[in-house]
């Protein structure tokens, strides 16, 4: 008898589909995320997965509030954008005349390049990573970095890297000229008009707060820390807590714009800047506009210690998508979101972009350095494809190959970055950044930092900026940088680049994240000093004591 043929399978569902892609974080014994997705208005998708809290054994629901970082910027835009209107705060007017203590270089900058992140100012929060690690200065710590800084990062509008800094100068002044407290200003204005009880902004992670997830972030021991942001005073940087619910009923008033702010003032929200050369930027007020697989898309995703949120969104098809995270292992909010729109918009997105092949690119990977910007690039491969990384960051950002054979990443976190990568093989490539390009040469890290190297920059170091000082000690064949400020201290090992008077740090562990490059001065037996430049922080100056 013949054997039956078998039967076909049944097409999965977009539900079933979405919730495929979230099956690995379907546990009880990690941290996990909240999905939600809305096509057209319509509830796709809401589902949590994993732990809220490992400690008390309650599973993550589509109700429960999570962080959702600097995903919050664009809601302090809008704030300030609101207090415009009211002709309260004038978004081109130096940030100085509200925030009076930045008489240094700080204080030049307007608002809305503040905004942009084309201050040019530093950030308070990069240089308390620097100086003393992941632990929480006390409230205030934050505009006396800022007031105190006598250099910056670059002059206002030449550029863009990602400042958290201007986001908490621009909530002082919010606060100031809006006479009521930054958060209760968000919850009457913002929050109250768009039905979202629930939703809230949390200065500090040591607060208790009903219904909330704990961020989870893995022990170098086995099993799980808490999350906790090296802050008690975050406010329009990153300090929003919310539920998918509420995050979806936000993008939809993003769509429909009819609670609150004139023609004009959503105009300004979304406008991207135009630098110098003619160039348009991907960053409007806290918002990033780019395509995805020939589709136009507005984002933002957040990061905290401890836990990743995306806020996606394709403005001409409908699809919103929010992903909330508090730890869940290898999962990366950004990527997740795009596989959602994978499935949802499957017959209307174009090709996927092809990932730049590591064997193709082989010259290229490795570190380079140039002297004239006195930083490092590393290009990596990660999981077959190649990604760029800034000052011994261990994770990189995507490359994507333009019309000119360059590449290009997108400006996300610290600008938009061109590489010509035409030399890689003869040992020297060309970067653009910032309006400025500079040539890089491969080198390689040192087996151990040379003996009279080591000898020349032994000792202690001050910055005013820096507002603390670094002392070099060599123990046990290492290198040791102790950096200490008010607040307190973290030591971490630098390694040199071989044949060079430059130490880099990359350091990732619970007490500190360390990735900076040290260019010294040494002219003599002894160094006079040196230049720190990390991801976010250009130009640092130390001096020996």
């Amino acid at each position: 008898m013949p054997e039956a043929a078998p039967a076909e399978e049944k097409p999965k569902t977009v539900e079933e589909q979405i919730d495929a892609i979230f099956a690995p974080w379907n546990r009880s014994d990690a941290p996990g995320m909240a999905v939600g997705v809305v096509k057209d208005g319509k509830s796709v998708f809401r589902r949590g997965y994993g732990m809220a809290s490992l400690e008390s054994r309650v599973a993550i629901a589509p109700t429960t509030r999570l962080r959702i970082g600097s995903t919050s910027k664009h809601f302090t835009a809008m704030l300030a954008l609101l207090l415009q209107e009211d002709g309260k705060l004038d978004l081109d007017a130096p940030i100085r005349t509200y925030v009076p203590e930045l008489t240094g270089p700080g204080g030049e900058p307007t608002a809305r390049q503040l905004l942009q992140h084309r201050g040019g100012s530093r950030c308070y929060l990069d240089i308390g990573f620097l100086m003393h690690g992941m632990l929480a200065p006390p409230v205030g710590e934050a505009l006396k970095v800022q007031s105190r800084q006598t250099g910056r990062n670059f002059a206002p509008g030449t550029s863009m890297i990602y400042n958290n800094g201007g986001y908490h100068m621009v909530s002082i002044a919010i606060e100031r000229v809006g006479g009521a407290p930054f958060e209760e200003q968000l919850k009457t204005r913002l929050f109250d008009k768009v039905g979202m009880p629930d939703t809230l902004s949390l200065p500090s992670d040591h607060i208790i707060l009903p219904g909330m997830a704990t961020m989870h972030v893995p022990s170098p021991t086995g099993g799980w820390r808490r999350g906790l942001f090296p802050s008690e005073e975050v406010r329009g940087e990153g300090a929003i807590v919310s539920t998918i619910d509420e995050m979806l009923r936000w993008t939809a008033h993003l769509r429909t714009r009819d609670k609150f702010g004139t023609k004009e003032t959503w105009r300004q929200l979304t406008e991207l800047p135009v630098y110098a050369d003619g160039s348009k930027g991907g960053y409007a007020l806290g918002l990033m506009f780019e395509d995805y697989r020939g589709l136009p898309t507005m984002h933002h995703a957040g990061g905290v210690i401890g836990g990743t949120c995306q806020m996606l969104t394709f403005p001409d098809h409908g699809l919103d998508i929010v992903i909330l995270i508090n730890g869940a292992p290898a999962a990366n909010a950004v990527r997740l979101a795009e596989q959602i729109a994978d499935v949802v918009l499957a017959d209307q997105l174009a090709p996927e972009d092809e990932k730049l092949d590591p064997k193709a690119h082989e010259a290229l990977l490795g570190r380079w350095y140039s002297p004239d910007s006195g930083l490092t690039y590393d290009f990596l491969d990660e999981q077959g494809e190649v990604k760029i990384a800034l000052c011994g960051m261990p994770m990189g950002q995507r490359l994507r190959q333009d019309g000119d054979g360059k590449l290009v990443s997108p400006p996300s976190s610290i600008g938009a970055i061109e590489v010509d990568a035409s030399g890689a093989g003869k040992g020297a490539i060309d970067v653009r950044f910032g309006g400025q390009s500079a040539t890089y040469r491969k080198v390689e890290k040192a087996e151990a930092v040379d003996d009279a190297f080591a000898q020349a920059v032994e000792g202690r170091y001050t910055s005013v900026d820096g507002g603390g000082a670094v002392t070099l000690r060599r123990e046990d064949g290492k290198l040791i940088a102790r950096f200490a400020d008010e607040p307190g201290s973290v030591e971490v090992e630098l390694n040199q680049l071989a044949g060079l008077d430059v130490l880099g740090a990359t350091v990732m562990r619970p007490d500190a994240m360390h990735f900076t490059v040290l260019n010294f001065d040494r002219t003599g037996d002894k160094a006079k000093g040196f230049v720190m430049n990390s991801m976010r922080t250009r130009g640092l100056a130390f001096e020996r004591a």
